[in-house]
């Protein structure tokens, strides 16, 4: 049927405008589908529109006059004027005009690959090619063809890529379930013989002492080791070796001192299957060296009508304990001083006048070997000690005022205490750096230790300058300090210059005397012995 003469109004392509006849789902003309879905209605006005442009240029029989129409180029719908968004399928559009075909241009011919009146060319094309951008849509869906048949053949070589690489790691790092050899394995035929037994040898024992010892030896093939040992041939312990090897070494402790062992070595497999097993073997413990008791020396005794200081020396650390009594039983002692020491002190209170004692010496050393005199020694007490400022006589008493204060302070108040007594002088350098000395014993709270300061030959504001001289530099001074203005107790214990220290026991009695300064450890070393 004639074009001009058709009844039903054709369907045109949305992606090249050609005609697409009915019952067909692929355009004839770019091979797509043609997803053209508008009225019938805008398809008779695109064929009158056709009909008319081809017979202004002598290919119909109605003469119409050139004239501009828009056209959307996404869906290709008629437009009735430029609009920024087509109203058939709501995309943005750009204007396009349709204008007589020129012949001689070429423009649909390089597009389709002939004119519009050959006959290659679809019946159903023709005339479409005074649509503008045609050609070039169609252009570009044949290059996406081509796209998509490159992708297809990379997509392919980079699997042979991969599977290339996979096939080359497994031959590298073994996997022959997966990539079995080209060439069969031949069957390995079944050898009747057995496996030779690992040989041990050069066992030896090595650094042994009272609790411990090394064991060493040799297996021609590497195999693991294990060690069996204890105090008879049955053994009962082991120690293994986690490691195949050749040589083997295990340190055994926890051993007893001075005592036979037997051993044997064994050469196993990974489970701990014994493959071949040594001879008995034994090596002995060190047996631990006797230790010898303190040796005791340099003991002396300092006693007075009520009590006894003994003092000795041992060769090394030791307790401090003296047993004592009227008679050579000795049957009472004093409380063990635990310290460890070298030097040692002890009083011995609550003694007779007049009388015999015999004691012994008693030291005990960390290991618990004591040492003890035997036959005992023995002292006198005398029937009364002097007063005197001597050691070894009893301190005479005195009574002073406390500085600033309402109070006095007596000797006789301290007795069964230690005493400290420090005769000093404002006018003496000394005595300023000894004062700062004793406020730091005083501060350690020595039980049974009293410090008492005496000032002699000095007024009471140079004693006020001094001691507000002191408490700015170095804070609160609780010393007591006593004011012998005139000399009078210094005359009595013969002081002669200062600074003078008098340390006194718990029995009043002197039992050192110093001149000139001493730092503190000198002073407790004292006071602890007294």
């Amino acid at each position: 049927m004639p074009e001009a003469e058709s009844q039903t109004g054709p369907r045109f392509c949305r992606q090249c405008g050609a005609v697409v006849p009915e019952g067909t789902a692929v355009c004839p003309r770019c091979g797509k589908r043609w997803y053209m879905d508008r009225v019938e209605q805008q398809g008779v006005e695109l064929w009158q529109k056709i009909l008319e442009k081809r017979s202004s240029v002598g290919q119909g029989d109605a003469e119409v006059k050139e004239q501009k129409e828009y056209r959307c180029p996404n869906c290709m719908a008629i437009l009735k004027g430029p609009v920024a968004v087509c109203p058939h399928c709501g995309n943005s559009t750009v204007k396009a005009k349709i204008v007589p075909q020129d012949r001689d241009s070429g423009d649909f011919e390089k597009s389709t690959g002939g004119t519009e009146g050959s006959p290659d060319m679809p019946e159903s094309a023709r005339g479409l090619a005074s649509i503008k951008g045609a050609s070039k849509r169609a252009g570009k869906l044949r290059l996406r063809k081509k796209l998509k048949t490159l992708d297809i053949i990379i997509i392919c070589a980079i699997v042979v890529v991969i599977a290339a690489m996979c096939f080359l790691l497994a031959r590298q790092y073994g996997f022959p379930s997966l990539f079995p050899a080209s060439k069969p394995v031949e069957p390995t035929q079944t050898s009747t013989t057995p496996p030779a037994k690992p040989v041990i040898s050069n066992i030896s024992t090595s650094d042994i002492t009272l609790d411990a010892a090394t064991i060493s030896w040799s297996i021609d093939i590497p195999a693991y080791g294990k060690l069996l040992y204890g105090t008879s041939a049955a053994y009962g312990a082991g120690s293994q070796v986690d490691n195949i090897s050749a040589s083997h070494s295990i340190t055994l402790s926890g051993l007893q001192p001075a005592s036979a062992y037997h051993f044997a070595v064994l050469a196993i497999d990974a489970v701990g299957n014994e493959l071949s097993r040594s001879e008995d073997a034994n090596f002995n413990t060190l047996t631990p060296p006797v230790a010898k008791p303190p040796v005791v020396s340099q003991f002396k005794v300092l006693p007075t009508d009520v009590s006894a200081i003994i003092t000795w020396t041992t060769d090394k650390p030791a307790t401090s304990q003296v047993l004592y009594g009227l008679d050579k039983s000795a049957s009472n002692s004093t409380p063990e001083d635990s310290k460890l020491v070298t030097s040692h002190t002890v009083k011995v209170s609550g003694l007779k006048a007049n009388s015999t004692y015999y004691y012994r010496i008693k030291s005990v050393d960390a290991d618990g070997n004591a040492a003890t005199m035997d036959p005992p020694d023995f002292f006198n007490t005398p029937i009364t000690v002097p007063v005197g400022p001597v050691i070894g006589e009893r301190a005479p008493d005195f009574t002073l005022n406390i500085f600033n204060t309402q109070d006095s302070l007596s000797l006789r108040n301290y007795k069964g205490q230690k005493v400290l007594v420090a005769f000093w002088a404002v006018f003496c350098p000394e005595c300023d750096r000894e004062l700062a000395l004793l406020q730091t014993l005083k501060n350690k709270n020595m039980p049974g230790v009293n410090i008492i300061a005496v000032f002699i030959d000095s007024k009471p504001e140079d004693i006020e300058k001094t001691i507000s001289q002191y408490k700015s530099e170095n804070g609160d001074l609780t010393v007591p300090i006593c004011v012998d203005m005139y000399k009078t107790t210094a005359h009595v214990y013969n002081v002669e210059k200062v600074p003078c220290t008098f340390f006194i026991d718990g029995d009043t009695i002197v039992r050192d005397i110093e001149y000139g300064n001493f730092n503190s450890d000198q002073i407790a070393q004292i006071l602890n012995g007294l």
